[in-house]
């Protein structure tokens, strides 16, 4: 993939008249005042990166190929004009567009995007030239290579190039990644891509996205796009560093965080700055940075800091970041990542983030389920924090039972949020399948959603209404027993019921996340268009055979899973067999997607319930999680 700088996103009459275009919607000014026909807009996100994969494996292939004698002596360098090193010249990729994204210039970009559409400029050529170079070569003496003997498997069979392209095609990141001389210079820009294909959703029925954005601001000559670039380029290499095993490239990605981390710093120091949404996006990722690379507590507590800076900062942009789409959705998704950092520690929500919360309500529909979902989860952790399931004394004489009925209102409301009233994108397809691979799907039945997203709205629920089960379970073991024990009698209690039912609902609820875990993990294949879907168990996890490799689905899915899978996961209620399957598809997702905090949590699993309490009851059918 070749980098081809800030495209222009003028109409194509502007484009092909080099005139500044002022963008207007539907067409033009420049139109509409020329009376000419205005062509519209084109999606600039899709130019940012040209694929030259197929002529750069055929110039490898064209220079592997046997040549006469005469022209291999010819072409052959003197020994006076040989280079000392060894080395040659590279892809002028060092950066993802440092300056061509930082320039304002329209005309520029113009006169830019006419070179292209004439055959490219001279540097393109350049670029393919080297990277040809870089595929042919073997030896590069002191600096040529990337990557040293051993570092990273030898090139490996098409197959496993094909692997990680859903449409079978071979991958540009897989042929410059395994090619045993990719330029160092190209990293950085690969390093975005893999970000970018792996961590972005894009708008789509009921989905609205996830980093969407990410391109508009690094296209948008007023924020800080080096700070952005920055931290995705350290997040996307981080990623491919844990899914080929290469130090080389991890080194580079530490680098780019740490110069994110610097970045970072410099745009705190001004009010100005600080508000800016690159500035709230750079701290978001180098969050999933954390979590890509999370080898301990060292790494939850930076990921936890990187969570409360961006919570910091869309207080400090205040309500103002709701006028426009774009500071709406980074408040949203700065949102969500408070909520799961409360869930991980029981933790309330702060309140000014509440106040924004009720303040940005206006611009949302009410109807809208992830939004309503997000209210709800606000309350339970409210909740949470007040039972404290942690603490083993009875505390709460007289309001005990006031809570107890607000958790079951809660419950309640969620159940009949998340019901047959949902619009139909929202709704998932329930297929029991009992010859399917157990190790992909868990007792047989795997859900189909619209897509991840969706999903993740839906596992969201189920995880939320496992903490409130718990609360409902502590304050009637904790709390009932020691303040009215006849209530929770299982010849007439009024309670006894509700017991019963907190059982049956976590075990719903964990059941319900596993069921996703297929899709969730790229193995379900379904078009939204036609509702058809069906199971693709081929190169089903870590244990696949070189034969066939482990495949590669976007990590945004497993991204979005981990937290829920780990909560499900770790119910003390859970058999064996349970807690083995949620383990293996944890460590399957860090073989597939790279993301290290999944190998953590896995081990966590094993060695203890990651929630201590002492309220966990043993006897009947009662054994629920101990958080």
């Amino acid at each position: 993939m070749v980098y081809c700088g800030r495209p222009s996103a003028s109409c194509g009459m502007c484009r092909a008249k080099k005139r500044r275009c002022d963008k207007a919607v539907p067409i033009c000014g420049q139109c509409r005042r020329m009376g000419q026909e205005c062509p519209g807009y084109r999606d600039v996100s899709s130019l940012v990166f040209r694929d030259e994969t197929t002529r750069v494996i055929d110039r490898a292939r064209a220079r592997r190929a046997p040549r006469p004698a005469s022209d291999t002596q010819s072409s052959a360098p003197s020994a006076s004009g040989a280079s000392s090193t060894g080395s040659y010249p590279l892809a002028p990729m060092s950066r993802v567009g440092s300056s061509e994204l930082a320039d304002d210039d329209d005309d520029q970009g113009d006169d830019e995007e006419a070179e292209e559409e004439e055959g490219g400029s001279g540097d393109s050529d350049d670029v393919d030239e080297t990277m040809s170079d870089a595929l042919a070569r073997t030896d590069h003496g002191d600096g040529g290579a990337l990557w040293g003997p051993g570092q990273l498997a030898s090139t490996p069979p098409t197959s496993t190039l094909r692997s990680s392209s859903p449409s079978g095609t071979v991958d540009p990141a897989a042929v410059l990644l395994f090619s045993p001389a990719a330029p160092s210079e190209s990293l950085p820009g690969l390093g975005a891509r893999f970000f970018l294909a792996n961590y972005v959703l894009h708008e789509s029925g009921p989905s609205p996205g996830f980093l969407d954005y990410t391109m508009d601001v690094l296209q948008d000559p007023r924020s800080d796009s080096a700070l952005v670039e920055a931290g995705v380029c350290a997040a996307g290499l981080a990623g491919l560093a844990n899914t080929t095993g290469s130090a080389t490239v991890m080194h580079k990605a530490r680098a780019s965080y740490a110069d994110a981390l610097q970045r970072v710093n410099v745009a705190l120091a001004s009010p100005r700055t600080a508000r800016d949404d690159s500035t709230v996006l750079a701290v978001m990722v180098l969050g999933i940075f954390e979590t890509i690379t999370c080898a301990g507590e060292e790494s939850l507590a930076a990921w936890t800091r990187h969570v409360q800076g961006a919570a910091d900062l869309v207080i400090h942009r205040g309500t103002a970041q709701f006028d426009t789409p774009l500071g709406l959705h980074v408040f949203q998704e700065a949102v969500s990542h408070v909520l799961t950092l409360c869930s991980r520690y029981g933790q309330a929500v702060p309140p000014r983030i509440r106040f924004l919360r009720a303040e940005a309500a206006q611009r949302i529909p009410a109807d809208d389920p992830a939004w309503t979902l997000s209210g709800a989860h606000i309350e339970v952790m409210d909740l949470y924090q007040r039972v404290d399931p942690e603490r083993t004394a009875p505390c709460l004489p007289d309001e005990w039972e006031h809570l107890l009925s607000h958790a079951v209102e809660i419950d309640r409301r969620l159940e009949g949020l998340f019901d047959a009233k949902l619009s139909l994108h929202w709704r998932f397809k329930t297929v029991t399948d009992p010859a399917a691979s157990p190790q992909l799907v868990y007792r047989g039945t795997y859900h189909v959603y619209y897509d991840t997203w969706v999903a993740k709205v839906w596992d969201g629920m189920r995880a939320c209404r496992i903490l409130l089960n718990q609360v409902i379970y502590c304050l009637l073991l904790r709390e009932g027993l020691a303040w009215a024990p006849h209530e929770l009698a299982a010849d007439g209690g009024a309670y006894a019921g509700l017991l019963r039912k907190a059982v049956a609902t976590t075990v719903a609820m964990r059941d319900g996340i596993l069921a996703s875990v297929p899709q969730m993990l790229g193995f379900v294949h379904h078009d939204a268009a036609t509702s058809t879907s069906y199971l693709d168990c081929s190169a089903a996890g870590p244990a696949a055979t070189a034969a066939d490799p482990p495949r590669h689905v976007p990590a945004s899915g497993a991204y979005f899973l981990l937290w829920h899978l780990f909560l499900a996961g770790s119910l003390p209620m859970n058999p064996p067999e349970t807690r083995d399957w949620v383990v293996d598809r944890l460590r399957a997702i860090r073989a597939m997607t790279g993301i290290q905090k999944a190998e953590y949590l896995a081990d966590s699993i094993e060695k203890r319930p990651i929630f201590n309490a002492g309220v966990l009851m043993t006897g009947d059918d009662l054994l629920l999680p101990a958080f």
